[in-house]
């Protein structure tokens, strides 16, 4: 734990002893992960201290997600021996990341309707299907590439398929920690904290993120970004150049 998760966590525990009307108070440890040359992954830690206003067993969900993006999902068939392309299915509003913390297995909640309202956890993240018109449509999902999105996302690490857990340091103190892998997309992201109670929804609370390149990375992100056409011819002649300065070099050699 770093020391100013420490600090806050302090700062939290003291003010659960006097605030006694706020029954939720989260923070995370940092704002910004910066991604450089040098970035094989990072990791977040969310905590947060719980303000007991009566008996009854309390559950913390965390959901981190973020930021959304349009995904077009083909299926391949075999045509002649050959694999090709033939059916695609185009999605809205996907998390390009998912992962979900908990003190208990979502079921154990019993907190089911809660859980579907909120799209806390894989099996209630609702995925909207675009129509070839590229007009929202409100049919249901299609199952087979649904699941295929689904597995590609957790097979690249950026959907967390099992619960990473929520424990508590003392009565009142919790903490999480999320791992994000190296290839975490840049973006903004929302921490969104659930404090339940005997499956009731007693509190909830919400903490921005943010995912961004630093450095010479940044800049030439924002290059290919912004300026796409210009990107590439930059790129084009700084091939050509390196290809031209290699020739020579080894002509003389």
């Amino acid at each position: 734990m770093t020391r100013r998760a420490l600090l806050l966590l302090c700062a939290l525990a003291l003010a659960s002893v006097t605030a006694r009307a706020d029954s939720l108070m989260t923070d995370l440890s940092q704002r910004l992960i910066a991604i450089t040359s040098s970035f094989t992954g990072s990791s977040i830690l969310v905590f947060g201290a719980v303000v007991p206003d009566g008996p009854g067993k309390r559950d913390v969900v965390v959901v981190l997600r973020g930021p959304d993006q349009s995904i077009r999902v083909r299926k391949k068939e075999r045509v002649f021996g050959i694999w090709v392309n033939n059916e695609a299915q185009a999605f809205e509003g996907v998390p390009a990341f998912y992962a979900v913390a908990s003190t208990r297995p979502l079921p154990e909640i019993g907190a089911i309707g809660h859980l579907q309202r909120h799209q806390i956890g894989i099996a209630d993240l609702k995925l909207r299907e675009r129509g070839g018109n590229g007009a929202e449509e409100d049919r249901p999902e299609t199952p087979d590439f649904r699941e295929a999105l689904l597995r590609l996302k957790q097979r690249q690490g950026l959907y967390v398929g099992g619960l990473t857990p929520v424990t508590f340091v003392g009565p009142n103190l919790f903490r999480a920690e999320f791992q994000f892998p190296s290839n975490v997309p840049v973006g903004s992201y929302k921490a969104e904290i659930y404090l339940f109670s005997d499956g009731d929804l007693v509190g909830a609370n919400s903490s921005a993120l943010f995912v961004d390149k630093t450095g010479l990375e940044r800049w030439i992100y924002k290059a290919a970004m912004n300026y796409p056409a210009l990107y590439g011819l930059v790129a084009i002649a700084i091939a050509v150049g390196i290809g031209w300065a290699a020739a020579i070099i080894f002509r003389k050699a």
